[in-house]
């Protein structure tokens, strides 16, 4: 997502919702193997987000766990945030709705169903700024983020561990501060301590994907996959990006996020809300099709995890958002999930 253009991922609405704290009414735990072989497996995912006053754990988000497996989803990304202020540097966490007990009972829901979990937790900014737009040019401030968060991603390691989570995200789409390798390099080397499985770093589409420097650090490389489409849809010079990152790091390639809001010209700006054009749900359609239809039998893809389905489902019909649940999108996504890539 680029700076300026609005941070989709919450909402400030359902950010205030998240720090109030529903009584969670949790599935029962569910024996849960670790799941192995990540790596040669497809993730068929989505990112499946705590959000209005609906937490993690509870039986509503377990109901939406249900549908999705029932709609060939074989993965979920779950999505526990920290919170700061643009001026600070200091995360505070967890926040109610994603309490580690919560997205452990989620967690262990979704292996009950057979499913597969991404751990990829994020930082929300309060006020809106953009997280890709965090940066401490005084090396004190920045030391002072990197060790808080550190001390958060930690804890998300641990949490990975507990819930045998299959794919742990180190951090997602910090554009400015990921230029810092030396330090990202010691976060990575810390959670490795904590936690044995594949990780993955969730880059945005662009510059930030183009230049960090560490992805030889990490099992896969991670793309926000925001970049916008021609008019035709061709994914060719998307594609043409994607695998020259792929082949200077020899790496298999996962979409951490990728979407398009409910809205004609979503295509030409993926990343926003609001990108113009009348309200469109066969538009969200046809854009997810085009990218799955140009990704989904390449070599170097190993999943995709859209964004993004809440615990809530689908609250409002006329939704715009990049929400998935009850649009025809999800039509498509599981007509391609019903099948495994063509290699």
């Amino acid at each position: 997502m680029l700076a300026g253009m609005g941070w989709f991922a919450w909402s400030a609405l359902e950010r205030v919702s998240a720090l109030l704290d529903p009584p969670p009414d949790a599935p029962a735990p569910q024996t849960a193997q670790p799941a192995n072989g990540a790596q040669n497996f497809f993730f068929k995912g989505v990112n499946f987000t705590a959000e209005r006053r609906t937490p993690y754990g509870s039986a509503q988000a377990a109901e939406v766990l249900d549908g999705l497996r029932e709609r060939g989803v074989n993965a979920v990304a779950l999505v526990p945030y920290a919170a700061q202020h643009a001026e600070d540097a200091e995360l505070r966490f967890p926040l109610r709705m994603e309490r580690d007990e919560l997205v452990a009972a989620s967690a262990r829901h979704a292996r009950s169903l057979g499913m597969r979990i991404l751990l990829k937790p994020q930082v929300w900014v309060r006020g809106g700024l953009y997280p890709g737009d965090l940066d401490y040019p005084e090396p004190e401030r920045r030391a002072q983020w990197f060790a808080s968060y550190r001390q958060y991603i930690e804890r998300q390691a641990a949490l990975a561990k507990e819930i045998s989570a299959d794919v742990f995200c180190v951090g997602v789409e910090f554009a400015l501060l990921s230029r810092h390798e030396r330090e990202w390099r010691d976060i990575i080397a810390s959670v490795r301590r904590l936690y044995d499985g594949p990780l993955v770093y969730a880059a945005n589409f662009g510059e930030e994907f183009e230049s960090v420097r560490f992805w030889d650090a990490l099992d896969y490389i991670g793309l926000d996959n925001y970049y916008p489409l021609p008019a035709d849809l061709s994914t060719a010079e998307v594609t043409r990006k994607i695998e020259a990152v792929h082949r200077e790091f020899n790496k298999p390639v996962l979409f951490t996020e990728a979407g398009f809001s409910t809205y004609e010209q979503a295509h030409e700006r993926p990343w926003e809300d609001e990108p113009g054009g009348a309200h469109s749900p066969e538009a969200q359609a046809r854009y997810i099709e085009a990218s799955l239809e140009g990704f989904y039998d390449k070599p170097w893809l190993h999943g995709v995890f859209w964004w993004k389905v809440g615990t809530a489902g689908l609250a409002d019909p006329l939704d715009g958002s990049h929400q998935l649940w009850g649009k025809p999108a999800i039509d498509v996504i599981e007509r391609f999930y019903r099948r495994d890539p063509v290699r």
